[in-house]
C-alpha cells in the first residue's frame, strides 16, 4: 500500500523505455520519410507570412507528425501491405498497438500548440480551435471515403461529392497549416490562402489517384494499384464505374467487389480505365483544368508577393506532372 500511496500522489510514471516501446509503429514509418512536400510548402507560405523560424519549425513538426500518424491509421483502414516501400506498421506491430500509437501522436502534435503559443492563452485557445476543426474535417472526409467504399454499389459519388470529401480529407492538413500561419503572422494581408490550400488538396488527391494506378514509383512503394485491391472509389475509378452504369457494363464493378490482389486481373481493370472508359484521360484533363484554375483564378497573390507566388506556381506545376 505504501507504493500505491506514493503513486497516487504524483503524476503517472513514464520513462524513455516505455516511450520507445509505444512509438515503434510511428518510428517505423518515420524511418523512411516521404518527399517532405508539406514542410517545403510551409517554407514557401512563410515567404508571405514571415513567421519567426523557431515557430515555423514547430508548425512543420506538428504537421509532419499528423501526416505520419494519419498514414498509420489509413493503412489499417485500407488493409494496406506497404507504405513508402516498407512493410506497413500494423503488419509488424499489430493493429491494436498501431492504432494506439497513431492516436497518441495526434495528441503529441496537439501538444506542440502549447510550445507555439507560449504564455499567450488567447493564442493557444485560437490554435486549439483551428486544430480541432480541421481534425474533425479530416475524419469526416476519411469516414465518407470508407463509407462509399464499403457501400458499393449502392453509392457512387459524383464529382462534386468527391471534391468535397477530398477538401475535408486531403485538404485538411493544407488548410490547418494555412489557418495556423494566418493566426501567427504579424503581416497585414488583404487576402487568404485558404481557397488555394483547398484547391491544392484536390489537385494533390487526384494526382495520387492517378499515380496509384500507373506510376512506377508509387507501385514500388505501395504495390500495383492498391486502390483496386482496396475497392477504393478514387476519381478515375468513380468515372469508370459511372461509365459502366451508362453502358450496362459491370466489368469494373465486379473486380472492385472482389478486393483482389491478383496482378493480371488488376492489369485488366487498369486497361479498362485507360482504353474503355477513358477514365485516366478524364482524370488527367481534370488535373489540367484544376491546375489552370489554381494558376489563373486569382488564388495566388502574384502582384503583392512575387517571390512567393513564383514558388507557389512551381508547386502547382510540380503536382500537375504525372
Amino acid at each position: 500500500m505504501d507504493v500505491v500511496k506514493r503513486l497516487i500522489s504524483e503524476p503517472p510514471l513514464w520513462n524513455d523505455d516505455d516511450q520507445r516501446a509505444i512509438l515503434q509503429p510511428y518510428d517505423h514509418i518515420a524511418s523512411k520519410p516521404g518527399k517532405n512536400f508539406r514542410s517545403k510548402l510551409i517554407s514557401v507560405f512563410n515567404l508571405i507570412y514571415r513567421i519567426p523560424d523557431a515557430k515555423i519549425e514547430l508548425v512543420a513538426s506538428m504537421v509532419e507528425i499528423l501526416h505520419n500518424a494519419s498514414l498509420l491509421i489509413d493503412d489499417i483502414e485500407d488493409n494496406s501491405e506497404m507504405r513508402r516501400g516498407l512493410t506497413a506498421s500494423h503488419l509488424i506491430f499489430g493493429s491494436p498497438m498501431t492504432i494506439n500509437t497513431a492516436n497518441y501522436m495526434y495528441f503529441r502534435a496537439m501538444e506542440i500548440l502549447q510550445d507555439i503559443a507560449g504564455a499567450d492563452k488567447l493564442l493557444l485557445k485560437d490554435l486549439m480551435i483551428i486544430f480541432n476543426e480541421e481534425m474533425i474535417n479530416l475524419h469526416r472526409g476519411q469516414g465518407l471515403d470508407i463509407y462509399w467504399r464499403d457501400s458499393l454499389p449502392n453509392i457512387i459519388p459524383d464529382d462534386q461529392m468527391y471534391f468535397n470529401m477530398v477538401m475535408n480529407k486531403t485538404g485538411g492538413l493544407f488548410r490547418l497549416t494555412v489557418k495556423i500561419m494566418e493566426r501567427l503572422t504579424d503581416e497585414k494581408l488583404d487576402f487568404s490562402l485558404i481557397p488555394f490550400s483547398n484547391l491544392l488538396g484536390i489537385i494533390y488527391q487526384l494526382r495520387d489517384d492517378y499515380k496509384n494506378l500507373l506510376d512506377k514509383q508509387m507501385i514500388a512503394n505501395k504495390g500495383l494499384a492498391e486502390d483496386i485491391s482496396e475497392g477504393k472509389l478514387s476519381f478515375p475509378i468513380i468515372h469508370g464505374l459511372r461509365y459502366g452504369q451508362q453502358h450496362n457494363d459491370v466489368f469494373l464493378l465486379d473486380i472492385l467487389k472482389l478486393r483482389t490482389t491478383d496482378i493480371p486481373l488488376k492489369y485488366k481493370a487498369i486497361d479498362y480505365l485507360q482504353n474503355t472508359s477513358k477514365s485516366m484521360d478524364f482524370t488527367r484533363n481534370a488535373i489540367d483544368e484544376l491546375t489552370t484554375l489554381a494558376k489563373q483564378g486569382g488564388y495566388i497573390p502574384v502582384e503583392s508577393h512575387a517571390d512567393a507566388s513564383s514558388q507557389l506556381l512551381y508547386v502547382v506545376d510540380y503536382l500537375a506532372k504525372i
